[in-house]
Protein backbone atom coordinates (compact mmCIF):
# COMPACT_ATOMS: atom_id res chain seq x y z
CA UNK A 1 0.00 0.00 0.00
CA UNK A 2 3.05 2.57 0.78
CA UNK A 3 4.61 2.23 -2.60
CA UNK A 4 0.93 2.56 -4.19
CA UNK A 5 0.14 5.51 -1.79
CA UNK A 6 3.33 7.72 -2.46
CA UNK A 7 2.88 7.14 -6.42
CA UNK A 8 -0.54 8.61 -6.49
CA UNK A 9 0.88 11.70 -4.42
CA UNK A 10 3.34 11.87 -6.94
CA UNK A 11 1.26 11.52 -9.69
CA UNK A 12 -1.18 13.83 -8.50
CA UNK A 13 1.14 16.58 -7.79
CA UNK A 14 2.43 16.27 -11.47
CA UNK A 15 6.11 15.11 -10.05
CA UNK A 16 8.52 12.72 -11.66
CA UNK A 17 10.14 10.27 -10.03
CA UNK A 18 13.72 11.31 -11.11
CA UNK A 19 12.93 14.52 -9.55
CA UNK A 20 12.46 13.21 -6.49
CA UNK A 21 14.72 11.00 -6.56
CA UNK A 22 17.58 13.91 -6.70
CA UNK A 23 15.53 15.93 -4.19
CA UNK A 24 16.67 13.31 -1.43
CA UNK A 25 19.62 11.88 -2.71
CA UNK A 26 18.51 8.07 -4.03
CA UNK A 27 18.31 6.28 -7.49
CA UNK A 28 15.23 6.77 -9.37
CA UNK A 29 15.23 3.23 -9.33
CA UNK A 30 15.21 2.52 -5.69
CA UNK A 31 12.37 5.03 -5.68
CA UNK A 32 10.34 2.54 -8.39
CA UNK A 33 11.52 -0.69 -6.12
CA UNK A 34 9.35 1.49 -3.55
CA UNK A 35 6.82 2.23 -5.83
CA UNK A 36 6.00 -0.84 -6.96
CA UNK A 37 5.78 -2.50 -3.47
CA UNK A 38 9.13 -4.47 -4.25
CA UNK A 39 11.05 -2.61 -1.34
CA UNK A 40 10.66 -0.90 1.79
CA UNK A 41 12.07 2.64 2.33
CA UNK A 42 13.98 3.18 5.77
CA UNK A 43 12.61 5.79 8.11
CA UNK A 44 14.72 8.32 6.84
CA UNK A 45 14.07 7.48 3.75
CA UNK A 46 10.42 7.57 3.85
CA UNK A 47 10.45 11.24 5.62
CA UNK A 48 12.67 12.33 3.00
CA UNK A 49 10.39 11.76 0.61
CA UNK A 50 7.10 12.72 2.35
CA UNK A 51 8.93 16.19 2.71
CA UNK A 52 9.52 15.70 -1.31
CA UNK A 53 6.26 15.68 -2.15
CA UNK A 54 5.08 17.78 0.78
CA UNK A 55 3.27 16.18 3.03
CA UNK A 56 2.73 15.12 6.66
CA UNK A 57 4.84 11.54 7.27
CA UNK A 58 2.34 9.83 9.64
CA UNK A 59 -0.08 8.78 7.40
CA UNK A 60 2.82 6.76 5.60
CA UNK A 61 3.73 5.38 8.62
CA UNK A 62 0.02 4.07 9.15
CA UNK A 63 0.36 2.49 5.83
CA UNK A 64 3.88 1.16 6.23
CA UNK A 65 3.27 -2.89 6.71
CA UNK A 66 -0.63 -2.53 5.22
CA UNK A 67 -1.72 -4.21 2.21
CA UNK A 68 -4.47 -3.78 -0.19
CA UNK A 69 -7.02 -5.50 -0.97
CA UNK A 70 -8.74 -5.81 -4.55
CA UNK A 71 -11.95 -4.33 -2.70
CA UNK A 72 -9.46 -1.17 -2.12
CA UNK A 73 -8.04 -1.17 -5.44
CA UNK A 74 -11.71 -1.49 -6.87
CA UNK A 75 -13.26 1.63 -5.11
CA UNK A 76 -10.06 3.52 -5.85
CA UNK A 77 -9.27 4.31 -1.57
CA UNK A 78 -6.29 6.99 -3.01
CA UNK A 79 -9.18 8.94 -4.08
CA UNK A 80 -10.48 8.93 -0.61
CA UNK A 81 -7.07 9.30 1.04
CA UNK A 82 -6.98 12.99 2.82
CA UNK A 83 -3.16 12.77 2.75
CA UNK A 84 -2.25 16.28 3.09
CA UNK A 85 -4.51 16.78 5.90
CA UNK A 86 -4.47 16.75 9.81
CA UNK A 87 -6.54 16.35 12.49
CA UNK A 88 -6.89 19.54 14.91
CA UNK A 89 -7.92 20.06 18.26
CA UNK A 90 -10.22 22.73 19.26
CA UNK A 91 -9.43 22.80 22.70
CA UNK A 92 -5.75 22.05 24.36
CA UNK A 93 -7.47 21.72 28.01
CA UNK A 94 -9.40 19.10 26.97
CA UNK A 95 -6.95 16.68 26.26
CA UNK A 96 -6.92 13.20 27.89
CA UNK A 97 -4.63 10.27 28.20
CA UNK A 98 -5.14 6.80 28.12
CA UNK A 99 -3.71 3.40 28.30
CA UNK A 100 -3.73 1.32 25.02
CA UNK A 101 -6.39 -1.02 24.95
CA UNK A 102 -4.82 -4.57 24.75
CA UNK A 103 -4.59 -5.78 21.38
CA UNK A 104 -4.59 -3.00 19.59
CA UNK A 105 -1.33 -1.76 18.62
CA UNK A 106 -1.87 0.18 15.78
CA UNK A 107 -4.15 2.68 17.38
CA UNK A 108 -3.67 6.53 16.94
CA UNK A 109 -5.56 8.46 18.50
CA UNK A 110 -9.19 7.45 21.00
CA UNK A 111 -12.24 10.03 20.29
CA UNK A 112 -15.45 10.15 22.54
CA UNK A 113 -18.50 9.48 20.16
CA UNK A 114 -20.89 12.23 20.81
CA UNK A 115 -24.38 10.55 18.91
CA UNK A 116 -26.25 7.15 19.04
CA UNK A 117 -25.59 5.96 15.52
CA UNK A 118 -23.41 3.26 15.83
CA UNK A 119 -25.51 1.84 19.57
CA UNK A 120 -25.74 -1.79 18.22
CA UNK A 121 -21.43 -2.03 19.01
CA UNK A 122 -20.59 1.45 20.48
CA UNK A 123 -22.58 3.01 23.34
CA UNK A 124 -23.25 7.27 23.20
CA UNK A 125 -20.49 9.05 24.82
CA UNK A 126 -17.67 5.93 24.81
CA UNK A 127 -14.29 6.12 23.51
CA UNK A 128 -13.43 4.38 20.15
CA UNK A 129 -10.10 4.06 19.21
CA UNK A 130 -9.05 4.75 15.42
CA UNK A 131 -6.28 3.53 13.26
CA UNK A 132 -5.11 7.08 11.35
CA UNK A 133 -5.29 6.24 7.52
CA UNK A 134 -6.05 2.57 8.01
CA UNK A 135 -7.37 0.95 4.65
CA UNK A 136 -10.97 0.19 4.60
CA UNK A 137 -12.44 -2.75 3.49
CA UNK A 138 -16.79 -3.19 3.53
CA UNK A 139 -18.28 -3.85 6.29
CA UNK A 140 -15.17 -2.18 8.48
CA UNK A 141 -16.15 1.28 11.05
CA UNK A 142 -13.98 3.98 9.57
CA UNK A 143 -14.17 7.89 11.45
CA UNK A 144 -14.87 9.90 7.93
CA UNK A 145 -14.72 13.51 7.04
CA UNK A 146 -17.82 14.55 5.08
CA UNK A 147 -19.01 17.42 3.87
CA UNK A 148 -17.81 19.37 6.94
CA UNK A 149 -19.07 16.34 9.57
CA UNK A 150 -16.60 14.13 11.02
CA UNK A 151 -18.84 10.44 11.14
CA UNK A 152 -18.35 7.04 12.51
CA UNK A 153 -20.04 4.87 10.66
CA UNK A 154 -20.05 1.88 8.48
CA UNK A 155 -18.36 1.60 5.03
CA UNK A 156 -20.08 -0.52 2.16
CA UNK A 157 -18.67 -1.01 -1.16
CA UNK A 158 -21.36 -2.00 -3.52
CA UNK A 159 -19.84 -1.25 -6.74
CA UNK A 160 -16.22 -0.04 -7.98
CA UNK A 161 -18.26 3.05 -8.34
CA UNK A 162 -20.91 3.52 -5.01
CA UNK A 163 -19.50 3.38 -1.27
CA UNK A 164 -21.94 4.45 1.38
CA UNK A 165 -21.79 4.75 4.97
CA UNK A 166 -24.55 2.94 7.33
CA UNK A 167 -25.55 3.69 10.72
CA UNK A 168 -26.09 0.45 12.99
CA UNK A 169 -29.19 2.80 14.52
CA UNK A 170 -32.00 3.41 12.38
CA UNK A 171 -32.64 6.69 12.88
CA UNK A 172 -29.86 8.18 11.35
CA UNK A 173 -29.73 8.18 7.34
CA UNK A 174 -27.72 6.09 5.46
CA UNK A 175 -25.66 8.27 3.02
CA UNK A 176 -24.58 7.39 -0.43
CA UNK A 177 -21.30 9.35 -1.17
CA UNK A 178 -21.54 11.15 -4.36
CA UNK A 179 -19.50 12.45 -6.91
CA UNK A 180 -19.45 16.22 -5.78
CA UNK A 181 -19.69 15.40 -1.87
CA UNK A 182 -16.13 16.36 0.01
CA UNK A 183 -15.23 12.93 1.42
CA UNK A 184 -12.29 11.11 3.25
CA UNK A 185 -11.64 8.46 5.11
CA UNK A 186 -9.55 9.41 8.05
CA UNK A 187 -9.02 5.40 9.48
CA UNK A 188 -10.36 2.50 10.66
CA UNK A 189 -12.28 1.94 13.98
CA UNK A 190 -11.01 -0.59 15.74
CA UNK A 191 -12.62 -3.05 18.50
Amino acid sequence: MLGNLIRNIRTKKHMTKRRIAQDIGVDPGYLSHIENGNRKPTYKVLTDICKAIDVPYQKFLASYGSTLTQEAIDYNIFKYTAEDRILLIDDINDLHFTKCPPGLNSVSFGIRLNDDSMNKIFDKYSYVFVDLGAPLKSFDIGLFYYNGQILIRRFYVHTKTHISLWPDNPKYPKIKIKENDIFYIIGKVLQ
